[in-house]
């Protein structure tokens, strides 16, 4: 468990995470978590270790944000087609191949013909000096985990986050983690510590109830 200040990044704290549980003497084979923790650097630390991560892609990833409807690549002459017809005129790649981040491929047309185009309305921004439709590359470590997130494997132990979150509503609906009791980080990690102890010894005790027979 980690405890951390409201504005922090969820998915930087799976490192520290990982390495607890580790310690601990827990083999971790597995790890389930929303978009949070699909970041690239986290993505390279879970298959250094060899950690199948079960955790979706930002939408971004998948789709490259808003996309334009109606323009077409023509593959043969190399240029994208808009949808009155008219071919850019150039393209550039955007993004460094070294960031290790998805770069864009960025395709420009004479804005002088979008000016006088039919079809500008929801296309061309009036008083632009440019126009241009981008195609998102996907970078090479997402492209493993987009196919392994089309897998049955993926769908299937996917259904096991909700049951974490059930007992993350938990703690805060019944045990009050909802709102911090004391000021500070020192002292809301204790009281986050205190929670999840409570809520352990509650399951165990529901386990053995479950196992045995009540007595009579």
């Amino acid at each position: 468990m980690e405890v951390t200040p409201g504005s922090s990044d969820d998915g930087k704290q799976l490192s520290s995470l990982l390495s607890q549980t580790q310690a601990n003497g827990i083999s971790v084979t597995e790890i389930i978590g929303d978009t949070a923790y699909s970041g690239k650097d986290n993505l390279a630390e879970m298959k250094k270790e060899t950690i199948q991560p079960v955790v979706p892609l930002n939408p971004i990833v998948h789709h490259g944000g808003e996309r334009q409807e109606g323009f077409e690549y023509n593959k043969d002459a190399d240029f994208m087609v808009c949808p009155a017809g008219q071919h850019s005129t150039r393209k550039a790649m955007q993004g460094s191949k070294q960031s290790g981040k998805s770069r864009s491929l960025v395709f420009y047309f004479d804005v002088e013909k979008c000016k006088a185009c039919p079809l500008s309305e929801g296309c061309y921004k009036r008083g632009s000096k440019s126009k241009t439709y981008s195609v998102r590359i996907i970078a090479e470590h997402f492209k493993e985990q987009i196919e392994f997130e089309l897998s049955d494997t993926f769908k299937e132990r996917i259904k096991r986050r909700p049951i974490i979150e059930h007992k993350n509503a938990e703690m805060k609906r019944f045990h009050g983690m909802a709102t911090a009791k004391y000021r500070g980080l020192f002292r809301m990690r204790i009281q986050a510590y205190l929670t999840a102890f409570v809520v352990n010894v509650k399951r165990m005790v529901k386990l053995v109830e479950h196992k045995q027979p009540a007595l009579e």
